[in-house]
């Protein structure tokens, strides 16, 4: 099992900030609980950033781990501080800490996003699997025993039965239909609903006319494949309406079992909103378990991996640029998409990066600088941040930008 005790620390730090834009935790499994334990301990990023983060951003880490005295003595006057609290011993401790280090306040600003590394072992190896997937040299095993891509027995093991088996329910075999068919057609009704050209900024370049109306919904890709139409009838439109929120109520159930906590503060959330983490969520547990989900019968685990990792990120395009889908799982963040179309697609790529940073072999555990581990941190959890946003929106007199 391929698991990271440093991408779990720091994903799990960020939990409890998803309602202000800055989480996503992976609750770990009973294995990678044991992982865990037999892993080398790491620096804690969250619980020492805020005494030292003005610090050189070359400075080795382990400079700033506090001793054991240290610890000592601050538990020591945390103890007094509670016993003794008033204005004098407040200033004082403040006056403590300040000596010890700098704060994070005016520090430099540094955009990590769409960030790459060429010199990475990770991205290297990221970039040929995806030449050699694309040149159809390899192709991805995900979907040997037809499971939905990132859905494997650990996760059908945790929530309790087969995810995505629900399409069924809506097929209407009677007109030759059968579940991709509907998905498909799920997905013209979603992109249908889009309000401007460019949510979809590739969707393709051939107008085709239906029903004696020419619309930018209704084209084609490059390919020939029709990717919108707005003629549904209202039995498809209930059946595709009903089959969308299903698929929102079962990234919820996915949601729940694997992040308990973090579900439970989605509860807070208006429901739209509530449903978008959701389906966010499920993207990120799904890329997650194709990165670390165990491969007994592989020859090449990594070699495996990386090329069901160049698939889902070739998904992950095809959904942002053209509004494309493969199974009824990626309704929800289509539909996300149409509903907020400044959802940005940098931060999803930069999560797959991420969950690369730490592979054995491929990654590295331990980090030397501020820079090195401040970009392991924004790719594994201040993505979802980003993520975010466009969900949660900005406060009156602020932008995007900003907010970044």
């Amino acid at each position: 099992m391929r698991i990271s005790h440093n991408r779990r620390g720091v994903i799990a730090a960020a939990t409890l900030a998803i309602i202000i834009s800055t989480s996503y935790a992976l609750i770990p499994s009973t294995q990678k609980q044991q992982r865990r334990q037999t892993s080398p301990p790491q620096v804690s990023f969250f619980g020492t950033s805020r005494r030292i983060a003005g610090l050189s951003h070359q400075q080795p880490l382990y400079a700033t781990i506090p001793t054991e005295s240290e610890e000592a003595t601050a538990t020591s006057s945390s103890t007094s501080s509670a016993h003794h609290a008033n204005s004098h011993d407040a200033n004082a401790k403040i006056a403590n800490e300040l000596s010890l280090g700098k704060t994070l306040d005016n520090g430099p600003v540094i955009d990590f996003a769409s960030v790459k590394d060429t010199s990475s072992r990770a991205e290297q190896a990221l970039l040929a699997a995806r030449q050699k997937y694309e040149t159809g040299v390899s192709k991805s095993t995900i979907n040997e025993n037809s499971r939905l891509m990132g859905i494997n027995d650990e996760v059908v093991a945790e929530v309790g039965y087969e995810i995505g088996n629900f399409v069924n329910e809506y097929v209407d075999t009677s007109i030759g239909e059968d579940a991709n068919l509907l998905v498909q057609k799920c997905a013209r009704y979603l992109r249908s609903k889009a309000t401007s050209s460019d949510t979809f900024p590739k969707l393709g370049s051939s107008n085709i006319i239906e029903g004696g109306k020419e619309d930018w919904l209704s084209l084609q890709s490059s390919d020939g494949k029709v990717l919108a139409t707005s003629n549904f009838t209202p039995d498809e439109i209930s059946r595709m309406e009903g089959l969308i929120k299903r698929a929102y109520d079962e990234s919820g159930i996915v949601t729940s079992a694997f992040a308990k906590t973090f579900y439970l503060g989605t509860q807070v959330l208006p429901e739209p909103a509530m449903k978008a983490i959701w389906a966010i969520y499920v993207w990120c547990r799904r890329t997650d378990e194709i990165v670390d989900a165990p491969r007994p019968n592989a020859q090449d685990p990594n070699d495996e991996m990386l090329t069901d990792l160049s698939e889902w990120e070739i998904r992950l395009e095809q959904l942002f640029d053209v509004g494309d889908v493969v199974d009824v799982l990626d309704l929800p963040l289509l539909d996300c998409k149409v509903k907020y179309p400044s959802l940005p697609i940098v931060p999803f790529s930069d999560m797959i990066r991420g969950m690369l940073m730490d592979i054995p072999e491929l990654g590295q555990e331990r980090y030397d600088t501020w820079d090195e581990l401040h970009l392991y941190c924004y790719r594994v959890a201040g993505t979802v941040g980003l993520m975010s946003m466009p969900v949660f929106g900005c406060a009156e007199g602020y932008t995007d930008e900003i907010a970044k």
